[in-house]
């Protein structure tokens, strides 16, 4: 008797609790969003969708959840045009002779809109577009608070605004500074060590130096139509040097305009601690970093 071994074919698939949690959550965030939607949207047939999007690209969170607001479409309208009579005009209308209808092939359909948008100073709510904002967290750690700071004003309650955006850019740059060359709390500790309250640290100094380096890597951002670089990579050269200039300050508080580039701001004091500088904390660029106009 001979005994053949059977394969064991294994295939990967989401629990059911997993399921049922990730549409419990689901439920949970669409409720959070109707709830910063008038009751007057909601009966016209607004929706909710919200879903959790894996991302690989570099610099991307790993989980994020995605929210569409859909609003309905408003009933098309027929807009007749009016013409003064010619030659070979056949349909005027009776209350007033000089003015006739177009036949119907030459009716045009207007853009269906609400009287009003179903959200204030939200258009995509008056023509029956969809809006979308991102949380940059799974779908199991977002809370109100974050709906709240994904949406704008137009929503009851909506935190988001250009300020708030630009605020938030700037924290997790800072965070990421701190993180990197680390956050001083090394410095505050020699500093009240040593009885001086300015941290003149090593930890100090490089996060100074990131900065100076960062402020010259947000211009070369905005000279080349605000395009990042490959991953990991310098700015390519721009592909005409004379079509954009950079206004420096000098140290006398005057302004300079024309090509500068990162060797040249090191070598006249603006990056490595105002002078130049051999050490490990001086910045070294490479020769297609060098052009920025």
């Amino acid at each position: 008797l001979t005994v053949v071994p059977i394969p064991i074919i294994t295939t990967t698939m989401f629990s059911a609790n997993e399921n049922i949690l990730l549409r419990q959550h689901k439920r949970r965030i669409i409720q959070y969003v109707e709830s910063t939607i008038p009751e007057s949207a909601l009966d016209l047939g607004t929706t909710v969708m919200v879903m959790q999007v894996s991302c690989q690209s570099p610099g991307c969170v790993p989980l994020e959840t995605c929210v569409t607001v859909v609003f309905p479409r408003p009933p098309s309208k027929k807009k007749k045009k009016l013409k003064r009579p010619n030659s070979g005009a056949t349909n005027v209308t009776n209350n007033n002779p000089n003015i006739e209808e177009t036949p119907a092939e030459n009716e045009k359909d207007e853009i269906p809109s609400f009287p009003e948008p179903l959200l204030p100073n939200l258009p995509e709510s008056q023509t029956g577009g969809s809006f979308k904002t991102r949380i940059l967290k799974p779908l199991s750690e977002v809370t109100m608070d974050d709906v709240l700071d994904s949406l704008p004003p137009s929503f009851e309650g909506g935190r988001r605004t250009w300020e708030s955006v630009c605020m938030k850019a700037r924290d997790v740059i800072f965070a990421q500074i701190g993180q990197i060359v680390g956050n001083g709390k090394g410095d505050e500790v020699a500093s009240e060590a040593s009885g001086v309250s300015v941290p003149e640290g090593k930890d100090f100094e490089r996060r100074k130096m990131v900065a100076k380096y960062l402020q010259v890597c947000l211009q070369e951002y905005i000279d080349r139509g605000c395009i990042a670089p490959e991953w990991g990579e310098p700015f390519p050269p721009l592909d005409i040097p004379s079509a954009t200039s950079t206004i420096y300050n000098n140290s006398d508080g005057g302004e300079r305009s024309g090509t500068g580039d990162k060797h040249d701001m090191q070598s006249k004091g603006k990056i490595g601690g105002g002078k130049e500088s051999n050490d490990e904390n001086s910045i070294k660029t490479t020769s297609a970093d060098e052009h920025i106009t």
